[in-house]
């Protein structure tokens, strides 16, 4: 049964439920059918006996002829009138069971004829001027019997027919409707097998879930193809970042093995290899949080920070590090709190502003800012250095981007420093926006909710 396509199991109970609607209904039909048509039959003998009931009970109304057969029959009901000594008056009987009827007041009664069954009614009647007169009346259930029958076997054979027509139309429809799962099992054996990730199932739009789930298997894949080149890239850009150090300290250890003539050129050695060692642990830590950041297994410690204290500790520690470079304007609100992660927090500050600094001019000037807006606090850093070109704004977020490779290279700048600031503001529900014209410097501004849900 495991081998069994969906399609034809869906069709398969299709019919089945049909056919048990379709039988139950037949055989009801057949079953309530006889017995409509015997209280049909039933209403019909009865009222005819009464209508002539009332004609004969005053004998000034009967008419003084004997009238003809015809006018006693009445939708179907042959009636009989008889005097009280049983002498046919008026109507007529069908003859070939006519004296089968006995003239009992017993009302209603079967009878069965020649494989044909009737209903009869016999009824005694006393007149106004107390004359016994009798009635019968005959009926036939067996024409509308077997009409009823008749009509039942062409109701079945039309279902059987309607049956396989629907099934048939219903599997083709299945079928049609299945053609995007198909094209997603079709994709997804080719991908396998080619490990070609540019791959899509490209059914277009549609309103159904089987393609609400082809749209979906679409994105999907555009985020697994993004997200494995993201690592290619991040894979050999790292291993780019890590050779220079690691060639270093190797170059320098060899020097030192086989050169080195006293201790003052050793310890120039080290010092150096002291410095890659640095960058490398510096570079291997940033690599960490940034992983973490995009797998989401960033632990982030929310508490109520002074951010103004922070940021202003921040700007202190930058100004100790860049004695003599651009002069640092501050223009921060003093008090504002908001809930945040005090190590990223401090992270961020400390990235945007040594960026301002690394590519701010040197007698430059690089402004600090620090307000609050209802529930939200906007901090933003703006420089005047040599600024970023429209076309690579989009470019700085990336991992190991570099506005200008000679300046990050003389500041021992890793490349991941604003990848870490998107993710730390992300990390914090905030948004991060830049303005930046080359060669008039750039404004980075955060905006960041005071309370986190």
């Amino acid at each position: 049964m495991n081998k069994i396509s969906i399609k034809l199991k869906i069709t398969l109970w299709y019919m089945m439920i049909l056919i048990i609607i379709s039988s139950i209904t037949l055989f009801a039909m057949l079953a309530y059918g006889n017995d409509i048509l015997i209280r049909d039959a039933s209403d019909k003998i009865v009222r005819s006996v009464e209508n002539t009931e009332r004609m004969i009970a005053n004998p000034k109304k009967m008419p003084a002829r004997k009238m003809p057969p015809s006018d006693f029959f009445d939708k179907g009901v042959h009636i009989a009138v008889y005097d009280g000594e049983y002498n046919l008056l008026n109507g007529l009987i069908p003859f070939e069971f006519g004296d089968d009827i006995e003239f009992n007041d017993n009302g209603l009664n079967e009878l069965t004829f020649d494989g044909t069954k009737y209903l009869t009614y016999v009824k005694k009647v006393i007149t106004n001027d107390s004359e016994e007169m009798w009635i019968k009346a005959v009926i036939s259930v067996g024409d509308e019997s077997q009409m009823m029958q008749s009509v039942w076997k062409t109701n079945f054979l039309v279902t059987i027919v309607l049956i396989f027509a629907a099934s048939l139309g219903g599997y083709f429809i299945i079928k049609r409707s299945f053609k995007p799962v198909d094209k997603i099992s079709k994709t997804a054996n080719e991908i396998c097998q080619s490990s070609d990730l540019s791959q899509r199932i490209a059914i277009g739009d549609g309103n159904d879930e089987i393609y609400r789930l082809a749209n979906t298997f679409d994105k999907m894949l555009d985020r697994i193809e993004t997200t494995l080149d993201n690592e290619k890239q991040f894979t050999s850009d790292a291993s780019h970042e890590l050779r220079t150090p690691v060639a270093v300290i190797s170059s320098e250890c060899e020097y030192i093995l086989d050169c080195a003539r006293n201790l003052e050129e050793a310890r120039d050695s080290v010092a150096a290899i002291k410095r890659q060692t640095d960058k490398m642990s510096k570079l291997i830590s940033e690599l960490l949080t940034v992983s973490r950041m995009d797998r989401n297994t960033q632990q982030v410690n929310f508490e109520i920070i002074d951010i103004s204290e922070l940021l202003s500790f921040v700007c202190d520690e930058q100004e100790e590090i860049h004695p003599g470079a651009a002069t640092l304007e501050r223009k921060i609100q003093e008090n504002i709190t908001a809930m945040g992660d005090h190590f990223l927090l401090a992270r961020m500050f400390i990235n945007l502003i040594s960026n301002a600094y690394q590519y701010g001019k040197e007698d430059g000037r690089i402004i600090v800012t620090l307000d609050e807006i209802t529930d939200n606090v906007i901090f933003s850093v703006q420089d005047d250095g040599i600024g970023i070109s429209e076309e690579n704004i989009p470019k700085i977020w990336e991992r190991f981007y570099q506005v200008d490779s000679s300046r990050t290279n003389e500041n021992g700048s890793t490349g991941l420093g604003l990848s870490m600031v998107k993710g730390i503001v992300e990390c914090h529900n905030g948004t991060i926006t830049v303005k930046s014209e080359l060669g008039k410097g750039s404004k980075f501004e955060i905006i960041l909710p005071k309370y986190q849900n």
